[in-house]
């Protein structure tokens, strides 16, 4: 019999990814047999969810346009009991939406033009709705700041200016973005008021150290950008701390961490290493992949430079690219292999964005005294 709300509580209990994205899609296949036009958006937008939290966020633009065509079919479908946050299912979409402009950024697949498209369907339908577009110069901002750094910095102080409405994110996330900003052009005071009210836990967002966690991480990367290690670790070790404790694995940055200790404790980098290069080298997003690998070749540079011989032992897989029966690698063409990849994707980035911001933070972050890898 169909039971929309028991398949939700059956989904519900499978491990996030795959799994559940599969569970999902059994919801939908069963709705759509019952043309249940809430439900068959409900689900749809939950597979979104997923997706982009929990798996390959390249997905949601597959997904998407499924939920937006029925929408778009039937304007009046109203939001199910499921998520009465919503007025209706438009508004669930558009809150979606925010997802897929969000995530453009993350994958070189999606052409410059496609990207520009989105952008532009969702502002007229924010418009439309009689949204404001804080949340669409937002977007703007974090898509363009490594394409056309002034165009994105006027899209964030328009953003500023706008208020919130009811498709404005959570307080706490907005304000992490504004501390973002303003720790990435070097204005610490203002990033430091702006920091008070998720410090002291007045802004809260999810679970109860979700923004504070963001935060620290906000942080973190602003020392490490400024080569400051020392300082980074203290924050490090802050989400280090908090890690396995129900808040997702956003703040499981190990590529972020493994660069910290590359340069303030070599043996925990190594560690790191050994114990996440799995996962790294089977990263999906192009974005989380270059940012992984171009950490990773700068672990191996600084090992090879305080290490007394040429090679390392590791426990790789057979299905490591380089796998060696012996475990014993030579350090040099560990890190040829990581920064040819990393090129590699840096190579793809610029090209559909039409400009040389990856190769040169490679370069930049790979430099040795002045001297640039080529």
């Amino acid at each position: 019999m169909y039971d929309p709300e028991k398949m939700k509580e059956e989904y519900d209990q499978l491990e996030h990814g795959k799994t559940r994205m599969s569970g999902i899609r059994c919801a939908i296949e069963a709705a759509d047999r019952q043309n249940d036009l809430p439900f068959q958006l409900y689900f749809r937008l939950e597979l979104c969810r997923e997706s982009t939290f929990y798996d390959d966020a390249l997905d949601l633009f597959v997904i998407f346009p499924e939920a937006l065509a029925l929408v778009d079919k039937h304007p009046d479908i109203p939001s199910t009991y499921f998520d009465s946050y919503h007025k209706n299912g438009m508004t669930h979409v558009l809150w979606v939406y925010k997802w897929v402009i969000e995530n453009c950024i993350e994958y070189y697949q999606i052409p410059l033009a496609d990207c520009k498209k989105f952008f532009e369907d969702y502002k007229k339908r924010s418009l439309a709705f009689g949204y404001n577009l804080k949340p669409y110069y937002l977007c703007l901002y974090d898509f363009y700041k490594h394409i056309d750094e002034e165009y994105a910095k006027q899209c964030f102080h328009k953003a500023e200016a706008l208020p919130r409405d009811r498709n404005a994110n959570c307080r706490a996330c907005e304000r992490n973005g504004e501390v973002e900003y303003y720790l990435t052009y070097g204005n610490l005071e203002k990033a430091n008021n702006l920091s008070r009210e998720i410090d002291d836990f007045t802004l809260t967002c999810g679970s109860d150290k979700s923004a504070w966690l963001r935060l620290k991480s906000n942080y973190m990367t602003y020392y490490l950008d400024r080569g400051e290690f020392e300082q980074a670790e203290a924050y490090c070790r802050m989400m280090e701390r908090n890690l396995g404790k129900n808040y997702g694995t956003e703040y499981e940055q190990w590529e972020y961490f493994l660069y910290c200790y590359t340069h303030t404790n070599i043996g925990k980098a190594l560690k790191i290493y050994k114990e996440h290069w799995k996962e790294w080298l089977c990263q999906r997003c192009p974005q989380n992949s270059f940012d992984a690998d171009k950490y990773i070749c700068a672990f191996f540079q600084e090992l090879e430079r305080v290490r007394k011989g040429t090679t390392v032992k590791l426990n790789l897989g057979h299905t490591f690219p380089l796998y060696q029966e012996n475990g014993q690698y030579k350090i040099a063409e560990l890190f040829d292999f990581y920064y040819k990849r990393a090129l590699n994707t840096a190579e793809k980035f610029d090209e559909r964005n039409g400009t040389d911001y990856y190769k040169t933070e490679l370069k930049r972050l790979l430099s040795r005294k002045g001297n640039t890898i080529d």
